[in-house]
């Protein structure tokens, strides 16, 4: 019989082999396959992993790596989710093609235009019967979904009566109880925009005199509603609701008309340490599968036909769009919103 520690060296040397092996195989960079669709899954499985930067909230992550996993059972997704810190992030592992992001997903389809040579193509079997419209560089970035986000939730305890309209949100009554976005973003800027141009300047004079509290995300602001800890506000993202409400939070929501609904874009990336990985995650997402995922549920407009659960878009429905907020424009945004909230 061994000795113990003799086992223990034995081990820790056995470790440190594997360890080493597994930093050679890693060091050796995959390429792109070409050829028929099962061979890029072939690589796609040899490569066994992905790391996917999204936006998207818990719930819909969630769903759809677990549904890519159950599909794909030898390729794990790394997931990183964050938020409006991702695009410089990104942008960097691009300049210096470090480690990093294989797929990313983004609330703002106009950075996927101003880095289209950054993709590679989306050329899988789930090309057929995507919708022409939904692409934001056409062959390499698409469109997974469009939601609402201009949508009035409140808490059922502090306004049992609730909210049917625009108008009722900058009521008295909400004064100290109502949540706004902070940060001006592209997103935040355009649609304080649509609120200008549909409910006028008033409206958005009435919201800023209500003593509202600001939150730098609408997933914390829903939060902060379901908690109590303010009552209502006027933006928010389907999946968030449900999720919440799916926890027993006393929160209702209504999509107001008109409405103001956010695309977001997804791409695997050039720069990929596992492009056949990439090239299949980003395919699984096109497929009928992946769209149920991200928008089963009410959670979002497909990208295809056939979505179970799916939303339609509604004809008064106004998209963001991102491309139009020159630096100059943001600027203007950012003093109008000073102006009305500061």
């Amino acid at each position: 019989m061994r000795h113990p520690s003799v086992r223990r060296t034995a081990a820790v040397l056995a470790v440190l082999l594997s360890t080493s092996g597994l930093a050679a195989c890693g060091g050796a960079e995959s390429k792109p396959v070409e050829g028929p669709w099962k061979d890029v899954v072939a690589a796609a499985n040899k490569e066994g992993s992905l790391n996917f930067y999204s936006v998207m909230p818990d719930a819909q992550n969630k769903r759809l790596v677990r549904a890519f996993e159950k599909e794909y059972p030898e390729i794990t997704v790394n997931l990183t989710r964050g938020a409006g810190e991702l695009p410089a992030r990104v942008e960097a592992e691009i300049r210096s093609k470090a480690e990093g992001a294989d797929v990313f997903l983004y609330s703002d389809t106009a950075w996927f235009t101003n880095q289209e040579d950054a993709f590679l193509d989306a050329d899988g079997p789930s090309l057929k019967g995507w919708h022409d419209d939904a692409w934001a560089v056409q062959d390499k970035a698409i469109v997974p979904s469009a939601y609402p986000y201009s949508m009035i939730v409140w808490n059922t305890e502090i306004f049992p009566d609730g909210f049917k309209t625009w108008e009722d949100t900058v009521d008295p009554s909400t004064r100290g109880r109502i949540g706004l976005r902070t940060d001006v973003t592209t997103s935040l800027a355009g649609y304080l925009d649509f609120q200008e141009k549909e409910l006028g300047e008033e409206y958005l004079a009435k919201s800023g005199a209500l003593s509202p509290k600001f939150y730098p995300s609408v997933v914390t602001m829903t939060q902060a509603v379901a908690s109590g800890e303010i009552g209502v506000t006027n933006a928010s993202i389907p999946s968030t609701v449900e999720q919440l409400q799916a926890q027993s939070a006393p929160i209702e929501a209504v999509v107001p008309h008109p409405s103001y609904w956010i695309e977001w874009g997804a791409a695997a990336l050039s720069k990929a340490k596992r492009p056949n990985s990439a090239r299949v995650f980003l395919d699984f997402i096109m497929s009928e599968k992946g769209q149920a995922a991200i928008n089963g549920g009410g959670y979002g407009a497909a990208g295809r036909d056939g979505v179970e659960g799916a939303v339609e878009l509604p004809e008064d429905a106004k998209m963001f769009d991102s491309a139009s907020y020159t630096p100059e424009r943001m600027e203007e945004a950012n003093e109008k919103f000073d102006k009305w909230f500061g």
